[in-house]
């Protein structure tokens, strides 16, 4: 019922009530990622400050307040339909084919303690309280369901319809218009990036996108903006390795090529360093410092330096 305007006439049908079950499926399956990958996470010890937090995790902040702003107006004028619309879109684009698709290799391949996997920790904890808080009065045994698998704290109340829409301030300090501009770039210059490593990929020059090196030729007026976020270009790509040439081109070009070095058996990405750690021998120079970082033994073949 929240799907359609119940102000205008309500159409009901198989088709609709396929469509509805497939956007429910495709929410639920997203709050089971974001349950998934919080276990052993406690807020009170493990969050991350704003300050500390990589570009990427802050614009996904930033991303949820907007959204929580309008959904908490929307609540107000009883305009579900626009709800259930809001947060299937930013499920599927903003979360799952975004951020989640970008921090995979954070969360599966950083030591547990390290700064930036606890960032995006952090990021989809605040997203998870967000969202369950927003969906419940819509979802109202799903998000009880979900309520009862949220990390541990010690003032949660028993069942989330005790509790109280999220605060928009509380998600993200107020949108810096400058930070949101730089994104906007930065998400067309994916969007070419994209374009590029599916052709490539269709032609079979690469198989994943972890296979990839990916030469980008920028407008000179986009050079400032790419040294800023160098460090987040080959996370927001999801490609092995970056390259930016600034010159006279009036547009992005993006160009895929194979990723030069040897591919990491951990975390699949190429490297020109790997195996230079004698006590894991195959894998990339970052996953050699997480395994010290985790105490991991070096691998009993590993021939001693």
């Amino acid at each position: 019922m929240a799907s359609v305007d119940f102000r205008e006439d309500v159409v009901a049908s198989e088709n609709l009530m396929q469509r509805v079950a497939e956007t429910y499926r495709k929410l639920r399956n997203t709050f089971r990622f974001l349950l998934s990958n919080l276990n052993g996470f406690r807020p009170d010890r493990d969050a991350v400050a704003w300050e500390q937090m990589p570009p990427l995790d802050r614009y996904m902040l930033v991303r949820t307040r907007e959204l929580t702003e309008k959904i908490l107006r929307w609540y107000e004028d009883f305009e579900f339909h626009r709800i259930y619309h809001a947060l299937n879109e930013f499920a599927v684009a903003e979360l799952s084919a975004l951020y989640i698709d970008a921090v995979k290799d954070r969360i599966y391949t950083f030591a547990p303690q390290n700064v930036a996997r606890r960032s995006a920790q952090t990021v989809l904890w605040t997203i998870a309280e967000a969202l369950v808080r927003l969906v419940a009065p819509l979802l109202s045994f799903t998000a009880d369901e979900i309520w009862q698998y949220m990390p541990e704290m010690s003032n949660r109340l028993p069942s989330v319809h005790l509790e109280l829409f999220p605060e928009p301030a509380s998600l993200a300090p107020a949108v810096d218009e400058e930070f949101m501009s730089d994104w906007a770039s930065l998400l067309s210059i994916r969007d070419e990036a994209l374009k590029s490593l599916e052709e490539a990929r269709r032609a079979k020059q690469i198989g994943k996108a972890l296979d990839a090196r990916l030469l980008l030729e920028v407008p000179t007026k986009m050079g400032a903006l790419l040294d800023r976020y160098q460090g987040s270009l080959k996370e927001l790509l999801n490609v092995s390795q970056v390259e930016v040439i600034v010159g006279p081109s009036p547009q992005v070009i993006a160009t895929t090529l194979p990723a030069d070095g040897t591919k990491c058996e951990r975390c699949w990405n190429y490297s020109v360093h790997t195996g230079e750690d004698w006590r894991w021998p195959t894998v990339c120079e970052r996953c050699s410092a997480a395994l010290d970082q985790m105490g991991v033994p070096p691998e009993e073949s590993a021939p001693r330096a």
